[in-house]
């Protein structure tokens, strides 16, 4: 029996799916846990696999599109299988939804006979005195809809060959433009005339791709008369009102969105505090060297500062925490967040129960996360269910920069780059001198409404200290 694939919801908060990219075309077989298609979530692309072997019947949607959730968006079915009926109803489905299906070629003649309508003997409508035979309800439709009675080509199907209401209404949908929903909606977008549009779809109807083809002529004709207006711009594109020439258009949407409304709401609804320490790293640099030395994984300053953040949430359970409603949770589990950039934006892999893990454990278990964060591959499960987040741009040379909480979390830890500075040192006889030692800044941001001004000190200076003792780390 065909089945129909819906668009699956992978998050609380997922309310519309982006598929990416189908892995399979119309009447391709597919087996069990085989990938049929990508679809982009909040933070990453995921592949969806199929539940069962079978045969491509239908793709009703293309890439690119954006659906809501648990719609339709393909029915598979077994070799031979007439799924016509599973089709239709998926459709209706979309449609239902408001969403048209995916544009489809018009069939052959000889695959889809076309019906041909049926016509009626044209009725003579006018009486004796050649006055147009025309109910009164059929004239107030024409007027409401600016239709001209004159010399008006229809057959009446009302009393003696007179014009009634549904006649005017049959007309006027016959000669409407026909547009799918999508090519309406984009031509509306881009301020473009659906009865300037050839269509290409069943009977004339305007698709998508006639609209995308009609928006891109009148981009080629605007960036002529664009050139031709900035004759010291040879070949250049679009410009706005004021002369400045655009290098791209990029749509604010998709994750780039769902990152920017995350943090404008945390940082709009969280009042954020903010706790910078400087942090020297000398031993700490030194300990690392003698630890990668001693085996084959390589272990990072990332780590050491992901193990040093560990202890002091396990230390300070307060920070380790979530705002849930008008409950505060403390976590026993610490599953770090660690941001990492990835090619459609900033994401946070969480290491789960990295409490149970040493500073090597936590190198094994993190890169592989990383790998598959900048391939844009994670798991819903492994970017979900983070307790605390740190952020590192040390490696980029940044010298100081303040991160913007990762909600529900109540903290974030921000890393900045290690610098060489002239330190004042002191003995244990409490004699001074000044060395050059490398040091870095580590700004903690907290949500205030749970987290004091006290605590919060407390907490990026257990880290400091860890740090600038990092056998503590190690034991």
């Amino acid at each position: 029996m065909a089945e129909i694939i819906i668009m699956p919801k992978l998050g609380f908060n997922m309310n519309e799916g982006k598929l990416v990219q189908w892995y399979k075309s119309e009447g391709d077989a597919i087996s069990k846990g085989e990938p049929l298609f990508s679809v982009e979530t909040d933070k990453t692309n995921m592949d969806i696999e199929a539940t069962s072997d079978g045969v491509v019947k239908k793709l009703l949607i293309a890439e690119g599109d954006q659906i809501p959730v648990t719609l339709p968006i393909a029915v598979v079915g077994v070799e031979g299988e007439d799924a016509s009926a599973a089709i239709e109803d998926a459709i209706a489905q979309l449609k239902g939804g408001g969403v048209a299906a995916a544009e489809e070629e018009a069939p052959a003649a000889a695959e889809v006979p076309e019906k041909k309508a049926e016509t009626k003997a044209p009725v003579a409508i006018t009486d004796a005195n050649g006055r147009l035979k025309i109910s009164p309800r059929a004239r107030r439709v024409a007027a409401e809809n600016d239709l001209s009675l004159e010399g008006l080509d229809i057959v009446g199907t009302g009393w003696q060959g007179g014009i009634c209401e549904q006649d005017i209404l049959d007309y006027l949908e016959s000669n409407k433009v026909k547009a799918t929903p999508v090519a309406a909606a984009m031509a509306q977008a881009e301020g473009i005339d659906l009865a300037d549009i050839a269509g290409t779809g069943v009977h004339g109807k305007i698709m998508k791709a006639d609209v995308a083809a009609a928006v891109q002529a009148k981009k080629s004709a605007g960036s002529k008369t664009a050139a031709a207006q900035n004759e010291a711009a040879a070949g250049a594109g679009e410009f706005t009102e004021d002369g400045k020439e655009i290098l791209e258009k990029v749509p604010y949407a998709g994750v780039r969105k769902v990152i920017g409304d995350r943090m404008s709401e945390s940082k709009f609804t969280a009042p954020h505090l903010y706790f910078t320490q400087k942090v020297d790293l000398q031993k700490l640099l030194e300990t690392r060297k003698q630890v990668n030395g001693a085996q084959d994984k390589k272990t990072s300053v990332t780590d050491y500062i992901a193990r040093a953040t560990i202890i002091a949430l396990q230390k300070y359970p307060e920070m380790n925490a979530s705002l849930v409603g008008d409950t505060i949770v403390k976590y026993k589990s610490v599953n770090l967040g660690i941001a990492v950039a990835s090619p459609t934006g900033l994401i946070v892999p969480n290491v789960k129960d990295a409490q149970n893990l040493s500073v090597v454990e936590l190198s094994k278990a993190a890169t592989p996360l990383f790998d598959k964060a900048r391939a844009g591959k994670l798991a819903i499960q492994e970017y979900t269910g983070g307790t605390f987040t740190i952020s590192n741009l040390g490696m980029f040379g940044i010298e100081n920069f303040t991160a913007i909480i990762n909600p529900p979390e109540v903290g974030i830890l921000s890393i900045s780059s290690t610098k060489d500075e002239p330190v004042v040192i002191a003995d244990e006889a409490g004699n001074k001198s000044i060395e050059i030692r490398p040091m870095m800044n580590i700004q903690l941001t907290v949500d205030h409404r749970i987290i004091d001004g006290l605590l919060a000190a407390q907490f990026v200076t257990e880290i400091k200290k860890l740090l600038e003792n990092p056998i503590s780390l190690l034991v």
